[in-house]
């Protein structure tokens, strides 16, 4: 079975280091991570990913939901077929409701929060391939 592709697009490297140590054990994943957000869709584009998540850093030039909501714009547009999830703070309310409301434009096709389980995560993953 080919593994799926996924890209990380996350500030936070400490994460997305822990998120593809853990997928060592799982092999319907191949975990590419990317920091760099103004590189984000290139590396979209280049790696072509089954899924993308994208997390709305607390702090930095990409803290907005909105402005991280339209690197997910642009990658839909680059790649239609790939399946994107927004990682954001359960406490953020401007992020909270952004999420809900890109999932309800169709904008993402789902949305976490920091504090989930890597075991939903995976899960989460195995129910948009």
């Amino acid at each position: 079975m080919d593994k799926k592709k996924v890209l990380l697009i996350m500030s936070r490297e400490i994460v997305s280091d822990s998120i593809i140590a853990q997928s060592k054990a799982n092999d319907r994943f191949d975990f590419q991570a990317e920091s760099d957000y103004t590189s984000a869709v290139d590396s979209a584009i280049k790696y072509r990913p089954r899924i993308v998540i994208l997390e709305v850093p607390e702090s930095g030039s990409y803290k907005s939901a909105e402005k991280c909501l339209l690197i997910s714009d642009e990658i839909r547009m680059n790649l239609p077929q790939t399946r994107q999830l927004l990682l954001c703070s359960e406490t953020d309310v401007a992020s909270r409701r952004a999420a809900i409301q890109a999932k309800q434009n169709k904008r993402i096709d789902d949305f976490l929060f920091y504090d989930t389980s890597v075991k939903y995560l995976f899960s989460k993953l195995e129910s948009l391939i």
